[in-house]
């Protein structure tokens, strides 16, 4: 009898079969986790689809959040449309391990919704993790603790370079770098510097225990 081919789609690099579609021996790191993404309008297309789609590749449940009843279309800045799964209002934040907040325009609607500003001042009480890119520092900036200071004051972070004075501002200390990592609060600067923005998520991440214990 002839012997029956393995399609070449589902043999890894070895010849191998795989199992599941994954490849053999791949461990994904976030296995377990929900991570909370913010969106609105206008966000940065690259900025919200590339980090979903390597979180999820690692494991992750992504939830994408926003400001109105779900599920909402929201489009990026260039047209990529994403539904949202849950709204803020609906949103338990005990059962949310990270956040992330995407670049854009976005950012600037999203700041004036209290409730989100409120779920970022609540997770980084717990030192979940938090993670920002281009202009999704903003929000670092108008989230206050119950002191009165932005919660980015007195820590390490990058943005895009145009509002590098609204950090400082807040009391930040500013860095010109790909990515830079304090604690539980991670920021980057523009969608050229998401490769090492996915890194630090999925390492900072791992690093966390569950619902951010």
């Amino acid at each position: 009898p002839k012997r029956r081919r393995t399609p070449a789609s589902a043999t890894n690099a070895g010849g191998r079969a795989m199992s599941g579609g994954a490849y053999e021996g791949f461990r994904p790191k976030l296995m377990g986790r929900t991570i909370v993404m913010f969106v609105d309008f206008q966000f940065e297309d690259m900025e919200v689809m590339y980090p979903k789609t390597r979180l999820e590749e690692e494991g992750a449940k992504v939830l994408i959040c926003g400001i109105h009843e779900a599920p909402m279309k929201y489009t990026g800045k260039y047209g990529y449309p994403i539904a949202s799964d849950v709204s803020i209002a609906q949103l338990d934040v005990n059962s949310v391990d990270a956040l992330i907040i995407p670049g854009g325009f976005a950012p600037d609607f999203m700041r004036r919704s209290q409730r989100m500003l409120e779920v970022i001042v609540e997770l980084n009480a717990r030192r979940a993790p938090i993670a920002a890119i281009c202009h999704g520092a903003w929000m670092l900036c108008s989230a206050r603790q119950a002191n009165g200071k932005p919660i980015i004051c007195g820590r390490s972070a990058t943005a895009f370079v145009a509002i590098r004075d609204d950090l400082i501002n807040a009391g930040a200390y500013w860095s010109d770098a790909p990515v830079v990592v304090d604690g539980n609060l991670v920021t980057s600067r523009t969608p050229q510097d998401l490769t090492a923005f996915c890194h630090a998520i999925i390492k900072v991440v791992s690093l966390c225990g569950l619902r951010g214990r």
